[in-house]
């Protein structure tokens, strides 16, 4: 059965009147994988669900150029449910649910660009994507488990420029809601402006060269004096592609971590793909250095190399490998001599498989 007539009847299920047909898509992604998993004391065998979704998204011709645009999307645990997380007692428990939100927004578009109002992923993980570097997404081998930050976040107000000579611009900015009520600390909960966090994001293709610079700032939430103050993340990288190989990299420098000031991280690493007709290899590695001040360092050194064989442009299976070791410094601002970032000691394989609709 078409599939846009699919999206089209569901659409007219949770809402009237809805888009026609011809503009609604129904899509997703079914991943799973089992995974041979050994933290340095326990082996395990697991079966996991990795960013599995399904979405609607769409558009409405306004005439002039100019279009409306809505996108709702949620994450779906294919592996375990809400009970399978808790124990036998799950509901009791408190387990967690097998549904998960990610982008969901509404907006316009048009020769000026897009907008959007709603949950979206910030444009500085838009542009981090946009560089090229992440080739076995959402595996055990994904770039992103060495450490780069990458946020999705709410309310946001988001623009995306057309493109200009291989350049394109993208910018948030996510109001506080706070509403300066809040007793514990004088000045403490006054984010109640429109912008007081916001994402930027610069983005290049071009050729075989793909580029991108990322900027973040979180407003300090707790105004604690001499304690905590605004997180701030910049991001760089860039990947070239000549023939059927591609060689990147990417560096992040954030600055007090979850607002407290002091705790920052440094995170570089290198990837490659090769592709072999249906085949590829893929491998990348890299470190996340984190500096807690009087609580020490810690280093998390990550690699990882995977296989893969595309049946189609929708299905494809894989093999993968990671190993992440480091760690064990203490931070008693925000965890009271609990380790932050304990000492780990992972390594994994993982047989996948991946489908979109």
């Amino acid at each position: 059965m078409n599939k846009k007539l699919i999206a089209a009847a569901i659409a007219a299920v949770v809402a009237a009147p809805a888009v026609s047909a011809a503009d609604t898509t129904l899509y997703g992604r079914a991943h799973i994988d089992v995974r041979s998993e050994s933290n340095g004391k326990v082996d395990n065998y697991t079966v996991n669900s990795n960013s599995s979704i399904i979405g609607i998204k769409g558009s409405e011709d306004l005439g002039d150029g100019l279009k409306a645009v809505f996108k709702y999307e949620l994450g779906y645990d294919m592996a375990d449910t809400d009970n399978d997380k808790a124990g036998a007692l799950g509901a009791l428990a408190g387990g967690k649910s097998p549904l998960s939100g990610r982008d969901a927004y509404v907006g316009l578009s048009g020769g000026f660009g897009t907008v959007i109002v709603g949950r979206s992923s910030t444009p500085a993980k838009i542009a981090w994507y946009a560089a090229g570097n992440d080739h076995m997404g959402d595996t055990i081998a994904d770039f992103n488990e060495v450490g780069f930050t990458e946020s999705r976040v709410d309310n946001a107000i988001a623009y995306i420029s057309p493109s200009f000579s291989g350049f394109t611009v993208a910018g948030a900015i996510v109001p506080g809601e706070q509403k300066g009520t809040a007793p514990a600390n004088a000045g403490a909960d006054n984010n109640d402006g429109i912008a007081d966090h916001y994402s930027i994001g610069l983005m290049y293709a071009g050729g075989g060269l793909k580029a991108s610079l990322g900027y973040e700032k979180v407003a300090d939430a707790a105004d604690i004096a001499g304690v905590t103050t605004d997180a701030k993340m910049v991001q760089a990288s860039a990947s070239y592609t000549f023939g059927d190989f591609t060689i990147g990299g990417s560096y992040e420098k954030s600055s007090n971590l979850m607002t407290i000031k002091g705790q920052d991280k440094k995170v570089w690493g290198i990837s490659g793909k090769a592709n072999f007709g249906n085949n590829y290899v893929a491998a990348n590695y890299g470190t996340a250095d984190f500096d807690m001040g009087a609580a020490g360092s810690d280093e998390y050194p990550t690699y990882a190399i995977g296989v893969g064989h595309k049946f189609s442009k929708r299905t494809q299976v894989y093999a993968a490998y990671s190993n992440r070791d480091g760690g064990g410094a203490t931070n008693p601002i925000i965890m009271a001599a609990t380790p932050i970032n304990p000492k780990v000691d992972y390594s994994a394989f993982a047989l996948g498989m991946i489908h979109t609709f």
